[in-house]
């Protein structure tokens, strides 16, 4: 019971903080991973000294030379200052920088803070006073030996806060937590297209990150659907504009991350998209013809997917990826009729040329592909 209090504490802090302001209370937050010093976390709320908190990372250029001032200006003054320094970035370059420093400051290694502490970009400074009241939001560069006196002295900030805002304009949206993150933003000219749904060992989708694709291929993906085919939508009023998504979950976050990203882009896209049953004449059936050559996983290799033309190679793989690759070949929905409920592994070579050695590579694992000579129903994607 005292867990779940907790976190249910944390994440009343982390929805209830916005953007913070000089003369505002600093809000209360534990930084509970400190990876030098004596201390292993850090009260911010518990302090009794001015306190300088440092949002920086070691890919930051300008936050290399400004950790070195910081560290100086910790020697100069002392016990009469707090300074600590906190970074979202991988924890190993972290460690490696503190080896290859021999810095004496703190460094917190947090990725939950941003959401509290609600900054764009680093460098990114707090100046706050022992009582807890923020002085100055700024940059390192804008701190000398006289404002850090003047903050032990409790004497007023001169310093212009500084500006943060988001770099992309077309942000719709961006969240991270101690559970998961994810942004969505509008097209990005700087990355090139990328559509990929990463999988583990048992071939359950991990991580997505989609780069300048249309919302109805981002759709049908996280929807695990495959052609323009089984979309029910009106394509001409929505393929014109590109869309950049990533989502990441936690170690240990047992939410699905594919019906995830279905609530999360339903409420922030735009668009509204759910699946419907329909039922439609053209159409193919994938089906069993002989159940003793049904395909099977003969290693336990990292679930892969790799087609071209009339080449098909999967390993550690579901018929929802065979469907994928034959739909994408015959372009019309293909219904599975298999009942095939493991991973298996396949290799497909066939000729265009030739369109009956296709099931004749399908019937080596027992299986064949089918046009319906009856109305099929089928599941469509609908997009509003």
């Amino acid at each position: 019971m005292k867990k779940l209090i907790s976190v249910f504490l944390l994440l009343a802090t982390l929805t209830s903080v916005g953007q913070l302001k000089t003369g505002e209370k600093v809000p209360p937050y534990i930084f509970k991973e400190i990876l030098n010093g004596d201390k292993k976390s850090f009260d911010i709320s518990r302090q009794d000294k001015p306190l300088i908190l440092e949002f920086w990372a070691t890919y930051c250029q300008p936050c290399i030379p400004a950790m070195k001032d910081l560290e100086q200006y910790q020697l100069k003054f002392g016990n009469q200052l707090e300074i600590l320094t906190i970074s979202t970035d991988k924890k190993n370059n972290l460690l490696r920088y503190i080896d290859n420093t021999k810095t004496s400051l703190k460094i917190a290694y947090d990725s939950i803070h941003p959401d509290v502490f609600s900054y764009q970009h680093i460098p990114h400074t707090l100046l706050i006073d022992k009582k807890g009241f923020i002085k100055a939001i700024t940059t390192p560069d804008q701190l000398t030996e006289k404002i850090i006196a003047d903050l032990i002295a409790g004497k007023d900030i001169e310093l212009k806060t500084k500006e943060d805002k988001p770099t992309n304009q077309n942000l719709f949206n961006e969240v991270k937590n101690q559970f998961y993150q994810y942004t969505l933003t509008g097209e990005n000219k700087n990355v090139s297209f990328q559509n990929e749904i990463k999988r583990n060992e048992n071939n359950e989708p991990v991580s997505l990150e989609f780069n300048n694709v249309s919302i109805y291929r981002l759709l049908t993906d996280i929807y695990e659907l495959t052609t323009a085919a089984r979309l029910d939508v009106n394509l001409d009023s929505i393929s014109k504009n590109k869309y950049c998504f990533r989502l990441e979950h936690a170690a240990g976050y047992n939410k699905n991350i594919l019906d995830h990203a279905k609530e999360i882009l339903n409420e922030i896209s735009g668009f509204k998209a759910r699946l419907i049953e329909k039922t439609i004449d053209s159409i193919y059936t994938l089906q069993v013809i002989d159940s003793t050559k049904l395909p099977r996983n003969s290693s336990n290799q990292k679930s892969s997917m790799e087609f071209g033309g009339a080449h098909f190679k999967g390993i550690n793989i579901t018929t929802n990826q065979v469907i994928y690759y034959l739909e994408n070949t015959t372009l019309l929905p293909v219904k599975d009729k298999t009942g095939i409920n493991f991973s298996f592994d396949m290799n497909l070579d066939w000729s265009y040329e030739v369109p009956k050695t296709l099931n004749e590579e399908l019937k080596k694992y027992g299986l064949k592909l089918l046009k319906s000579d009856v109305p099929e129903k089928i599941t469509l994607l609908e997009i509003k």
